[in-house]
């Protein structure tokens, strides 16, 4: 077999017998006569120099940790934890990972690029061409966006359950009635109706303006005769947008004659068919002057407040402002991926009109120190550049903003603003509410390009557990726990608690308070089936070995594990246990009670019926701190 071959590639989508988190496990063939770990060294940590500190002292070590760094995307992914075990003369690594593509090839890439060290084909291999387009294909994945990447990270850090749910394509944070579910900043809380309607521009601003909240007076128009008419009524200069538009596209500000006014109302027409969308209206609205700045919500509180600059280039007299873009672009901060505060500038259509009513284009030599700023619009995806202002915002403004958030039964809420300076009471300078947003990108919050960072990821999921251990039910796992056992389980529960609901999983399927659902062939989605459920108060899960090998254990975490005539595997559970979690350990004549894995009760038994007895009594002991433990 050839040096650095990988195969018997193996995905876990939960905790497993190999780690406490999804896990990528394969086989690595290293040649036993191959070379020593210092020929390898140089190569790599001129790649990656802070693993230097490590000192590595064999192959498959630095082996691992590479593969940690190129699964991380130089982007400082939180992906951490890995295993080595052996299988004959393989390697078996288990590693932590976020996308499967991503990590498979990222495996195939690491092992190739030893095979060249091998083989003294590095400059020929260049790994760092391929790490990019790696890191490309992650950026591409579903993990790959910023704000969903940095919600998913906000549960991790805290130690709180995140999973996918494929059926769905949302993620899930919690288990049971703890959950929270949702895509970006969407989750399942939110009022749908209120969701819908803050996707329609037109009525928000009728609404706002009933309210009495600062919004310039527009209308929505199906045709560019009433656009015309509209914008006359109003006076130029004018903004016309889509109605159910986002992140800036399709919006044209300044707007100053009637040609202007057709050419921006067709382009919205022209940009629905494009893109196959229905064409709802083209808001003609007052135009009014001030700095972009969104201010969030979340939970109806104000939390962060953020400037937005429209993407720019500075003139240094000798290169053309297509040039400055190409090195605006190359800056690290505008990487455009899962961690990088701004977007790449895009040359296009809006860019190059907006350069041409300037009398400018991007052949054009800026003289010296001059600003050219390349859009109308200051949306961050739209290479925009970020400032945080949180700690400047007047008080007023703050009460304006949570005033109109309670209006919208949504987690987080964004409100973009026009304003003179949002240091000023609202009422007292130049101020404008243009649009606000169910579902607001987050991440230019956490990193913006100036200034601190404000974790608004972090206190979205914290708005809804409160506290970590909030996030999880009690959970009881084993690998023996028979439909007959769960139901005296159950029994104790329900005495304790009579209102609360049982999820179970045992041989013969999945059950709620005692009564069958439905056993799916994956041992993995019958897990999921109750994690998922919205009202289940307390989870019990039969594993044997079959089930850990082939799909993990998938859930985080158990207060009492139960095992009976165990295997390694099984026995593996213990390694899941949470703080102040037990081992019950039925042994031939004796059951064991372990915590961090010291014996600190022994019980005899004689019989079955003593040992059952036995048993149940340790549970009616243990079950009230267990379900005290989760009550919030």
């Amino acid at each position: 077999m050839q040096d650095f071959n990988t195969r018997k590639f193996y995905f876990y989508y939960g905790p497993n017998h190999y780690l406490n988190c999804r896990a990528l496990v394969f086989n690595l063939f290293m040649e036993p006569e191959g070379p020593e770990v210092d020929f390898y060294k140089r190569t790599v940590y001129q790649e990656f120099p802070y693993l230097e500190s490590k000192n590595h002292a064999v192959v498959i070590d630095l082996f691992a940790d590479v593969l940690i760094e190129v699964l991380k995307m130089e982007t400082n992914l939180y992906i951490n934890r890995y295993s080595i075990s052996e299988d004959g003369d393989e390697y078996v690594i288990a590693v932590e990972f976020l996308d499967e593509y991503a990590a498979e090839d990222a495996v195939i890439l690491v092992a190739d690029w030893f095979k060249s060290m091998n083989e003294e084909k590095v400059d020929e291999f260049n790994f760092h061409k391929k790490f990019l387009a790696l890191q490309d294909e992650f950026n591409k994945s579903i993990l790959g966006g910023p704000t969903l990447y940095s919600l998913f990270e906000a549960g991790l850090k805290r130690n709180i359950p995140v999973f996918f749910l494929g059926e769905e394509n949302q993620f899930q944070w919690g288990y049971c009635k703890k959950q929270l579910r949702g895509r970006s900043t969407t989750f399942h809380t939110d009022g749908i109706k209120d969701t819908e309607f803050t996707m329609y521009k037109d009525m928000v601003a009728d609404f706002l303006i009933m309210c009495g909240f600062p919004t310039p007076i527009g209308k929505n128009c199906f045709t560019e005769e009433e656009a015309l008419s509209t914008a006359k009524s109003l006076g130029y200069p004018v903004v016309v947008k889509p109605v159910a538009g986002h992140k800036g596209q399709g919006v044209t500000t300044e707007i100053e004659s009637d040609a202007e006014v057709k050419i921006a109302f067709n382009n919205i027409i022209d940009y629905a068919k494009v893109h196959g969308v229905n064409f709802d209206g083209a808001i003609v609205q007052q135009q009014i002057y001030g700095t972009d700045h969104r201010l969030l919500t979340v939970d109806g509180k104000f939390v962060a407040a953020l400037q937005r600059i429209p993407a720019y280039v500075d003139g240094n007299g000798i290169d053309t402002i297509d040039k400055l873009i190409s090195e605006q672009n190359a800056l690290e901060v505008r990487l455009d991926n899962a961690r990088s505060p701004l977007c790449k500038i895009n040359i296009d259509k809006d860019l190059i009109e907006f350069l041409a009513l300037q009398k400018l284009n991007i052949n054009s030599i800026p003289e010296a120190g001059k600003r050219i700023f390349l859009r109308r619009v200051a949306n961050i995806s739209a290479g925009g550049v970020s400032i945080n202002v949180t700690d400047n915002i007047h008080p007023k403004n703050i009460e304006m903003v949570e005033s109109i958030a309670r209006y919208f039964k949504v987690k987080c809420l964004g409100i973009d603003v026009l304003a003179e300076d949002i240091a000023k009471p609202w009422n007292e300078s130049n101020f404008g509410i243009i649009e606000i947003n169910a579902g607001p990108g987050v991440f230019m919050h956490l990193a913006p390009a100036i200034g601190d960072s404000i974790d608004v990821p972090g206190k979205i999921i914290m708005s809804h557990f409160k506290e970590p251990h909030l996030a999880r039910v009690p959970i009881i796992a084993g690998n023996n726990i028979t439909t007959e056992f769960s139901k005296k389980i159950s029994e104790i529960i329900h005495h304790i608690k009579p209102e609360y609901y049982c999820g179970a999983l045992t041989p013969d399927g999945v059950f709620f308070n005692n009564a069958y659902f439905f056993n799916n062939a994956s041992h993995e989605q019958n897990v999921k089936i109750i994690l998922r459920h919205p009202d289940v108060d307390f989870a019990i899960f039969n594993h044997t070995k079959e089930n850990i090998y082939d799909f993990g254990f998938f859930h985080e975490g158990a207060d009492l594990v139960i095992l009976e005539n165990f295997n390694w595997a099984e026995e593996s559970m213990q390694n899941m246990l949470s703080t102040g979690g037990k081992a019950i350990k039925i042994l031939p004549e004796k059951i064991e009670i372990e915590e961090d894995n010291l014996v600190t009760e022994t019980f005899l038994y004689e019989s079955d019926e003593q040992k059952t007895s036995i048993l149940i009594d340790i549970l009616k002991r243990f079950l009230p701190d267990i379900i005290n433990k989760y009550e919030g």
